[in-house]
């Protein structure tokens, strides 16, 4: 556990933060459309999740950031095959994207699925990030911001600096049984333990 003085978070400066070309008009249609809820996953991978979120979920939109640029062809030849209007599919820097884009409290909910953990470095880790706090700003009272990893340590801060510093409530801490990401399904595969936190915000 962390002593509460380690819990610190720097300002986040959105001046130091590259800004991106204007969305296209599809694009701007998608993320003003009100008549739904409208959700983000950051770090989708190839698209396994936000696929099938999408697919259960018809009364909801999707927003689905990934980085990485071979992962986001796996992900865009799978959504070309299922032609999904409620998923709109970003190939950006999350933090640029989000900062440039997305307005204060437009989203319903968050989903990080296991992130890279950087066990080496804690300023990499999305909770203890000055981002969290743009990140946050977007999202609606009483949305919510969902998490999940095998690393215990993760989980563990992601619980410590939700709680403590970003003043989130925490409304599921679980163990996740069913895959929903290449990753969740190698690492159920191998008998690791896979937790889900959905902590929601109150302000």
């Amino acid at each position: 556990m962390l002593n509460p003085k380690e819990i610190n978070v720097r300002p986040f400066d959105k001046s130091a933060v590259p800004q991106l070309a204007p969305l296209s008009e599809s694009e701007r249609h998608f993320i003003e459309n009100i008549s739904t809820p409208i959700d983000l996953e950051i770090g989708c991978g190839v698209g396994w999740h936000p696929i099938t979120y999408a697919q259960n979920n018809p009364d909801r939109r999707l927003i689905a950031i990934e980085h990485t640029a071979e992962k986001f062809k796996k992900f865009e030849r799978r959504f070309e095959k299922h032609q999904l209007l409620n998923l709109l599919p970003i190939h950006a820097n999350a933090i640029s994207w989000v900062t440039t884009h997305l307005n204060e409290e437009c989203l319903d909910r968050i989903f990080l699925l296991y992130p890279n953990p950087n066990p080496k470095d804690r300023a990499k880790r999305w909770i203890c990030m000055p981002f969290m706090k743009q990140l946050l700003s977007c999202l609606k009272k009483n949305g919510q911001l969902i998490f999940a990893s095998n690393e215990i340590f993760y989980i563990e801060e992601v619980m410590e600096y939700a709680l403590h510093f970003w003043k989130l409530e925490l409304v599921k801490n679980e163990r996740v049984e069913l895959a929903r990401t290449h990753f969740e399904k190698k690492y159920l595969q191998r008998g690791e333990t896979c937790t889900e936190i959905i902590l929601k915000k109150n302000y």
